[in-house]
């Protein structure tokens, strides 16, 4: 434009070319030398997640310094990919708190990463856009769902009665305790420490394991035995059935609770995936949010390997485990899950009618793979007491109606 105003000549198109020449060269020096400081701050409601439900997420920035005006906000998280027409609009004031609200419907289970913040800036009076991120992220957990299986009243009435034997035991013996290893999901309160020293590593006491009745449960964590297994979108295996059977495991581990049992989850090899105690829930839901298909604290039975082995089956201590296929391996490593004159329950848990299953990527289904219903044939010929159930079935339901909490 200066270049044709000279030539033509035309002192109004010099005068606006070298105009526009000099605003923006002021806007890069302004982009240059004013640097936005924004700090973030997060704030969930409810505090912790639960799978297939909904959280909003509160943002809170706030400009120390050379940002303002308005911009457009969006939250990376760690379950799926955010997409830039979900930013939300704010107006920024240098010194002051800006807030805006995100809702995150249908959570999955897990650890997740909230965060960072992408900001969208507008400045120079609608000239310059900036693109910045904002430094920071939060992590949500978000547990399993917990369904209300009715023991009401007489389970909190059972609780309280073990709370008292408890705190019985609790009191005496502390000159000659019977105490444990530490295992994930411990109270810190049963930390005995005088042991702790002597072991040199963190012992518990477990006086009370002779008062509190106890119960187990069993969940397979092998994604080759759920057959609607596929990659989710972090890379590791998903199951929508193996997600119901972890809301079933809750469930139980829950009410079970509610009466003052003691409850350990674990592999049909032994490991254990969590343990829940009458006084710590929270404890046994997040233990439980970590949990993945493939998990490497399972006892691989053809690889030999090892993990974290819970503690022998107690005598008359009921078992229940959700199952799916299973190896020939598994099944018969399941019954050493449980003591003489123990009750036995398997749920064995099929993928809602209408699934068609693959054999999995890369080959077939190995020798001793075997489905649901011969799982459930070969358990029923071991002795045990076997509920069959689809993931599309109400859990509610199913454990009220087969009877699991009464065995």
């Amino acid at each position: 434009m200066i270049v044709l105003g000279t030539i033509l000549p035309a002192p109004a198109l010099v005068f606006a070319g070298t105009t526009l020449v000099v605003l923006v060269v002021a806007v890069l020096v302004s982009l240059l030398l004013r640097r936005p400081r924004l700090v973030v701050t997060r704030r969930f409601s409810p505090d912790r997640g639960v799978a297939g439900w909904s959280v909003d997420e509160t943002v809170t920035l706030t400009a120390t310094g050379g940002a303002a005006g308005t911009m457009g906000i969006r939250d990376d998280v760690g379950w799926r990919r955010t997409r830039p027409s979900e930013a939300v609009g704010i107006a920024l004031v240098p010194g002051r708190a800006s807030s805006a609200v995100f809702r995150h419907d249908g959570l999955p289970r897990g650890r997740h990463r909230v965060g960072p913040l992408h900001v969208d800036l507008i400045e120079s009076f609608g000239v310059a856009r900036r693109r910045v991120v904002a430094p920071g992220v939060a992590e949500l957990i978000v547990v399993p769902e917990v369904h209300e299986l009715g023991g009401g009243a007489e389970s909190r009435a059972l609780g309280d009665g073990a709370r008292r034997q408890r705190e019985q035991s609790l009191a005496g013996g502390d000159d000659d305790p019977v105490t444990r290893q530490y295992r994930r999901g411990d109270p810190m309160r049963r930390v005995h420490w005088k042991a702790s020293a002597r072991h040199d590593e963190l012992m518990v006491r477990q006086e009370e394991q002779h008062g509190l009745p106890s119960a187990r449960l069993v969940l397979a964590v092998a994604a080759d035995g759920w057959s609607d297994s596929h990659p989710g979108p972090d890379g590791r295996s998903a199951s929508e059935a193996f997600e119901w059977a972890v809301s079933v495991v809750a469930s139980l581990g829950v009410e079970s609770g509610r009466s003052g049992s003691v409850t350990q989850v674990t592999t049909p090899a032994g490991d254990l995936l969590a343990r829940h105690d009458p006084d710590s829930p929270s404890a046994y839901l997040e233990a439980l949010a970590d949990l993945a298909l493939d998990d490497l604290r399972r006892i691989d039975l053809r690889a030999g390997g090892a993990g974290v082995v819970a503690a022998p089956p107690a005598p008359r201590e009921p078992v229940v485990a959700v199952v799916s296929g299973l190896r020939a391996a598994e099944i018969e490593a399941l019954g050493r899950s449980r003591a003489v004159g123990s009750s036995a329950v398997a749920l064995v848990v099929s993928p809602p009618l209408g699934f068609r299953e693959t054999s999995p990527v890369g080959g077939e289904r190995a020798d001793d793979d075997l489905g649901p219903d011969d799982v459930a044939d070969a358990l029923r010929e071991a002795g045990w007491r076997v509920v069959t159930a689809t993931s599309g079935d109400p859990v509610s339901d199913v454990v009220v109606g087969a009877g699991l909490l009464h065995d």
